[in-house]
């Protein structure tokens, strides 16, 4: 538990220090970097703007299914607020679960993030994922509208 927190803690400052750096939205072509090394080690990105879509790279969670669900979530919501978006703004989503009983019952956590929104989603069970005890991925395409 407390290494959890740990973790938690340590992410929300860099994402603190990253979302200070940046500093406005980011422009069509630019990228994000939530864990900027290990981005550049696999040579990806966390978002890529391109025109008026907006693609974040799958964000994962480990353990306990609920618990994952809604890191992930956070995460996803966090990233979309670099480009002054927010989840209603996504129109489809990838869902990739170890176990995909686990992910279905977690579903009202998504209901929490989503309200009333409602893009199209794929939920698919895989065997496994990149790193052994992932248990969740989820992938987004979000729009950025044109008042934005």
């Amino acid at each position: 538990m407390k290494k959890n927190l740990l973790l938690l803690i340590a992410f929300l400052i860099g994402l603190a220090y990253t979302v200070q750096a940046q500093g406005q939205k980011l422009q069509d072509g630019k990228v994000f970097h939530l864990h900027p090394k290990g981005e550049q080690e696999w040579n990806y990105a966390q978002a890529y703007r391109s025109g008026n879509m907006l693609y974040l790279s799958g964000t994962v969670g480990k353990g306990d299914m609920n618990k994952a669900m809604e890191r992930v979530y956070q995460t996803i919501e966090l990233t979309l607020k670099q480009y002054g978006l927010d989840l209603t703004h996504v129109v489809k989503e990838n869902l990739y679960a170890t176990d995909i009983e686990a992910a279905k019952k977690s579903q009202p956590i998504r209901r929490k993030y989503y309200g009333t929104h409602t893009p199209a989603a794929t939920w698919v069970q895989v065997s496994r994922l990149f790193e052994e005890d992932t248990v969740l991925e989820i992938e987004v395409i979000a729009e950025i509208r044109k008042t934005e």
